[in-house]
């Protein structure tokens, strides 16, 4: 029995499942998956595992509706935003570095193999230990490196071991400083790198150490370090750092290097995503499908109300309804809570197309659910009312004369030789139930104690407000008054 209502209840599920589901669950995943991923680097781990205990937190009171509980942490969680953007700034900023730097396709390749890179690496490092020449080189990979550099000098130099040597000669000023490499090239010189904050594994290190591992711990370059004082070889990689017994392991770390970073033949972004880390994705499935479970899944059907209003369309110049006419409408609509979530209230609204409305007078019009524009998973129960009742008439055309509303007299010395408008008439649209012999097109008052020389006015034209124009469009009067000045006897 208890596994029957436990396959009930998954069928359930999908059933309710739909492809918005899916896609909405896959969206989370990348982002929990990215998380858990970022979760290796320890100095944020136990920050975030603080982030992740209060989040399970706030699942569990909103799934037993702790009401206090939840709205704590809603105004708690508002604050936290920003102090997340704060603690975790430095790797908001290269999260972003990085998508940019792999969204931009590179349209030049190296011509020359890697092999020579490090042929020249290596030498110049042997050589360099041997005299106990202290050195500092960084080794570019995917992510930019400007932002991290300060000081310097820019160069532009192809890769070889004799110009290694000779920026690190004890002799010459560049010597103390780090050389950054990219693409073969030396780029920069003397120059300071950010310093690591982990003493953990900077214990008995000097400087050139701990600039190597601070770089290594931002960015995907590797950091090569040549003691001054021992001639020991060291690299800085991913956030770690390590003595090498021998320079010709340094060798092989290059080969891997220039590898990972940069493959002789190229994967697709998706092979690339799907390789490796199959333990964080399956928890970053599970862990997106249980928040879906909590937050997004509610196969309660409830009902809710909402007043609408009336929108007609594709009303024809020659069609009037007479007033009142219905302006809005009750709805029951039916759905889950999550579905309601997606509804705007405010841009619902019943549509109605008078296109197919020929008949004068009485017209019964039945409201029909296709005349509301619902998200999915929303359906109407019904309507109230549940049809509309208008009176519509025809509207016939009628050419009216432009009557002219003087007022007043004309100055005692101005004489009014004659006043014109045009047009003459004016071709209208009327109510087939109004009488012709009603309607009237009179201009605005015109007062003539105003006239004082020849003027031509564009007074507004008054006209019932059933009376309608072809295409909506006023039509425009002129008023011609010539006058003139009486002579004096």
């Amino acid at each position: 029995m208890f596994f029957t209502k436990i396959l009930e209840y998954i069928s359930g599920l999908i059933r309710d499942i739909g492809i918005v589901d899916i896609i909405d669950i896959f969206i989370i995943a990348i982002f929990i998956y990215l998380i858990l991923v970022w979760l290796k680097k320890a100095r944020a781990r136990f920050i975030v595992i603080g982030i992740v205990i209060l989040g399970s937190i706030y699942a569990l009171a909103r799934l037993f509706h702790l009401y206090l509980t939840t709205t704590f942490f809603q105004a708690f969680f508002a604050i936290f935003l920003i102090m997340i953007v704060v603690i975790f700034q430095e790797e908001i900023r290269h999260f972003f570095e990085v998508v940019a730097v792999k969204g931009i396709i590179r349209k030049q390749r190296r011509k020359t193999p890697f092999s020579q890179d490090i042929e020249h690496i290596v030498n110049a490092v042997s050589r360099l230990s041997q005299k106990k020449n202290g050195a500092l080189i960084a080794i570019r990979g995917i992510d930019p490196l400007d932002r991290h550099l300060e000081a310097g000098i820019e160069v532009d130099g192809l890769l070889n071991q004799v110009l290694l040597e000779s920026i690190f000669d004890p002799h010459v000023p560049t010597h103390d400083g780090a050389l950054v490499i990219d693409n073969g090239r030396v780029t920069r010189i003397s120059c300071h790198l950010p310093l690591s904050t982990n003493t953990e594994k900077l214990s008995g290190l000097g400087t050139r150490h701990t600039a190597a591992l601070g770089l290594s711990e931002r960015t995907d370059a590797l950091c090569i370090i040549v003691s001054e004082e021992q001639g020991t070889v060291s690299v800085a990689e991913e956030g770690n750092i390590k003595q090498l017994k021998d320079v010709s392991q340094l060798d092989g770390i290059l080969e891997n290097f220039y590898y990972k970073r940069f493959p002789a033949k190229k994967n697709s972004v998706l092979v690339d995503f799907l390789k490796g880390h199959f333990l964080e994705k399956i928890i970053a499935v599970l862990f997106a499908t249980g928040l879906w479970l909590i937050f997004g899944h509610r196969p309660e059907i409830i009902r809710r109300d909402f007043v609408i209003p009336i929108e007609y369309r594709n009303l024809a110049t020659d069609i009037f309804i007479k007033e009142p006419k219905p302006k809005e409408v009750s709805v029951t609509l039916s759905g889950t809570e999550r579905a309601f979530k997606l509804v705007d209230a405010k841009a619902l609204k019943l549509s109605l197309d008078m296109a197919g409305i020929k008949k004068d007078g009485e017209n019964k019009i039945l409201f029909s659910k296709e005349m509301v524009n619902l998200p999915s998973g929303i359906s109407i129960v019904n309507f109230n009312p549940e049809e509309v009742g208008l009176t519509i008439y025809r509207m016939l055309t009628l050419n009216l004369p432009v009557e002219l509303n003087t007022q007043g007299r004309a100055p005692a010395d101005i004489i009014i030789r004659q006043i014109k408008v045009e047009p003459k008439e004016i071709s209208v649209l009327i109510p087939s139930i109004i009488p012709r012999d009603k309607i009237k097109a009179v201009t605005e008052p015109i007062l003539l104690n105003s006239i004082t020389q020849t003027t031509t006015l564009t007074p507004k034209l008054i006209v019932p407000p059933e009376v309608k124009f072809s295409g909506d469009k006023y039509p425009e009067i002129k008023v011609t008054i010539e006058a003139e000045k009486k002579e004096k006897p």
